[in-house]
Formats: structure tokens, sequence, C-alpha cells
């Protein structure tokens, strides 16, 4: 991959990656951190005809592994300073009004990715697949699933998105 290619994949697939990694981390910093990262994976696998569509579900699976990594390595952290809270950063996402960030951040990680693909990307059910390490199939029922869940966290909350609550 050239320099202007990657830059045209780049202007193409970053703005809504970062986002995405934004609404998972609720952190913009590591977010950027983590993106930076995803590029520079992608850089370094050295994919050979590959479509876009490829390419961003390839940077998802990375994101997605690298959020779980970071995961690992705040509880690593916290087991080993278990006497001191975590701080919980609360700063607002600039993509999710307060409510729906709050609703969201109830969602397993893995539910997340496949709503944000779904719904704010637009991925097709192959491109989901590619990303998330789910069968084809199986993509359905997961979002299936996950919707069914959202829907529940929202009932719970008197949650209404006419604005009367």
């Amino acid at each position: 991959m050239d320099e202007a290619d990657f830059r045209a994949i780049h202007a193409q697939t970053a703005p809504r990656l970062r986002a995405y990694l934004i609404s998972a981390l609720k952190d913009p910093p590591l977010a950027d951190d983590l993106l930076q990262e995803a590029y520079i994976r992608l850089l370094r696998a050295e994919l050979k005809d590959v479509n876009i569509h490829q390419i961003r579900s390839y940077l998802y699976k990375t994101a997605l592994s690298l959020i779980a990594d970071h995961g690992r390595r705040l509880t690593r952290q916290r087991r080993l300073r278990e006497n001191l809270p975590e701080p919980e950063p609360d700063r607002p996402r600039p993509d999710l009004s307060i409510d729906m960030q709050r609703f969201f951040d109830k969602l397993a990680p893995k539910q997340q990715a496949l709503l944000w693909l779904a719904y704010v990307e637009g991925a097709s059910h192959r491109e989901i697949s590619g990303a998330l390490e789910i069968r084809e199939p199986g993509v359905r029922v997961a979002l299936f699933r996950a919707r069914a869940k959202m829907a529940r966290i929202l009932e719970r909350h008197s949650w209404n998105p006419g604005g009367e609550r």
C-alpha cells in the first residue's frame, strides 16, 4: 500500500472508527492512541488484493482486539491496587446524546460493536461477520439479541425517543 492509498483509506475510515473507539472507551485520548495502533497494524499486515470493506473489517477487528487488550490491562492494574478505586472518566461523547451514551454503555462491548457497525457504519452482515469473527448466519441473531437488550435497557429506564418520560 503506497502513501496515497493509505491516505485515501484513512480519510474514508478513520472518522467513524474514531467515533466508535470514543464510544466504546469514553476516553478520546485513549481512543486516538488505539486508532493510531489500528492503522499501524494495518500497514504492517501488508494486505493484498483487498477492497475497502475488507480493510474496514480488518480495522474494526483490530480495534475490538485493542479494546479487549486495554480492558485486560485495566483488570490487571486493578488487581494490583485493589484498595484504590479506579476513577471513571465522566466525559460526554460527541457522537451520542448523554442519555443514549449511558444506555449504550450498559451493553457488552461486542453488542456495542454489533450495533455500531450495523446502524452507524451501515455494514452488511458479511462485513460484521468479518470484523467481529461471528459466522455470517449468526450476525442476524446477534443483532436481534443486541437490539432486544437495548430495548430492555431503554424500557427499564422509561426512555422515550419522543422526549417524554
